[in-house]
């Protein structure tokens, strides 16, 4: 039986595909020790059974959130057969990020280039097939929430795990300064076999350049060469910050969405102009999100919002109240004087009335 995982940015389908892929058979847990939902399920297809997860939706495999941690600990750790990365067709680069890092790790990843649709109506252009082979991977459109694609995407998941093919590595230029501490950072690791069990020994280096906590902290338990990495790091680190005033991990990160704009360059058109291309949701932002009118547009709709929540609560809190006056003044003259009355009157109907009251407010 073979695994496939499913992973994506938040909000790019992948959780539709899942359930196109699955229907409802498939059921929620969590997983093993933190309280991040996992959902998995089991198909067949083509004749062969398959392990579907659904990876939590991430924008890195870098461990900044609880989501990214498991995700990664996931993959590395588990070891699924297949991983089929999702992609917002309409948000490419943003997308191929998490891609390229999953490349960096030589994991077996695919991609189902989803909401091709959204794409087309910003006018948006793909040459799937160029974008193939530039990643070297199958890509397969798909539209999630229609559900089409979903069977095309399982008959390649099929041979893509019966041709046990994986992803070779992928080694992008990070630029001088980093390529050479990157260079001999592997080589020490190669030596010493240093956590080379569990991951590539590049990667490693990588994860040490970009301070990633969880591999320091493992590396540090493992010892060996774990000090002369740190080292070197922190040099580079200090090297970066004196010559370009940023670190490492922000440098690496640039030179990967540099390898992803080479490779979009040449894949992805435009049918109209940069300036076309502000959508409506772009041209609210420029000025909602503006440095001065921002802030100011952001205390003026505060306001807005008290002065409605009080303007339109006022009658439905009045009737409210003449309601449950009347109901009192009713109970105090038909009943008679005692404990019951005192329960009727003061209790419930001026109690209920009281909590009653603030409903219009809160809605």
């Amino acid at each position: 039986m073979k695994s496939v995982a499913i992973a994506g940015n938040p909000n790019c389908g992948k959780t539709s595909l899942f359930n196109n892929i699955t229907g409802a058979n498939y059921h929620v847990a969590n997983y093993p020790g933190v309280t991040v939902e996992k959902k998995e399920a089991k198909i067949k297809h083509s004749g062969e059974e398959f392990v579907i997860v659904d990876l939590p939706g991430t924008y890195s495999l870098s461990p900044y959130s609880l989501e990214e941690k498991v995700a990664r600990d996931y993959v590395v750790n588990e070891k699924p057969d297949v991983i089929i990365n999702v992609l917002d067709a309409s948000n490419l680069e943003r997308n191929l990020y998490m891609f390229v890092q999953f490349m960096e790790m030589g994991a077996p990843v695919m991609a189902a280039l989803n909401m091709v649709d959204v794409a087309k109506l910003r006018k948006i252009n793909i040459d799937i097939k160029a974008l193939g082979e530039k990643l070297n991977v199958p890509v397969i459109e798909t539209v999630a929430r229609e559900n089409k694609g979903t069977k095309e995407l399982l008959d390649e998941v099929a041979k893509f795990g019966a041709s046990q093919k994986k992803s070779s590595p992928l080694d992008i230029s990070y630029g001088p300064d980093i390529d050479e501490v990157l260079v001999k950072m592997e080589t020490k690791i190669k030596d010493a076999g240093f956590m080379t069990a569990k991951y590539l020994p590049r990667w490693v280096a990588l994860k040490y350049l970009e301070n990633d906590e969880q591999i320091v902290s493992e590396g540090a338990e493992t010892g060996g060469v774990h000090h002369e990495l740190s080292a070197m790091a922190e040099k580079l680190n200090s090297h970066i910050k004196t010559t370009q005033k940023t670190t490492a991990e922000n440098l690496i990160a640039d030179y990967r969405y540099g390898y992803i704009s080479s490779i979009l360059k040449s894949v992805v058109s435009h049918e109209d102009s940069p300036l076309d291309r502000l959508y409506l949701s772009d041209r609210i932002d420029q000025v909602l999100t503006n440095k001065v009118l921002g802030p100011m547009i952001m205390l003026g709709f505060l306001y807005l919002i008290y002065e409605f929540t009080f303007w339109a609560s006022e009658y439905p809190v009045m009737w409210l109240e003449s309601l449950f006056g009347w109901l009192g003044g009713v109970a105090d003259a038909g009943m008679s004087e005692g404990l019951l009355k005192s329960l009727v009157t003061s209790g419930i109907i001026d109690g209920v009335g009281g909590v009653l009251g603030f409903a219009p407010l809160i809605l």
